[in-house]
């Protein structure tokens, strides 16, 4: 899906249902664009197609965890993360 690109995207990925959910709709009702992956490949695989404006990444995810998940990000060059 690709999402429009005069909003601030913002990707949350978190393997937990009601923490995405409490998330996106907060951020959604506040006028930013949301994008939700449930982990890390997910997340990886959203920004080949969607520049994000900000990624809230978990931490503790399973396979893959937020540590592990931001090194990936920053390696494949399509993100401007620091």
């Amino acid at each position: 899906m690709t999402y429009d690109q005069d909003k601030n995207l913002i990707l949350v990925v978190d393997d937990t249902p009601t923490n995405l959910s409490v998330i996106s709709q907060a951020l959604h009702n506040a006028g930013f664009t949301v994008a939700v992956e449930t982990d890390g490949e997910s997340a990886i695989e959203q920004v080949n197609y969607n520049q994000a404006d900000l990624i809230l990444l978990d931490v503790m995810m399973p396979v893959i965890d937020g540590f592990e998940t931001c090194k990936r990000l920053k390696a494949t060059g399509q993100t401007h993360l620091n």
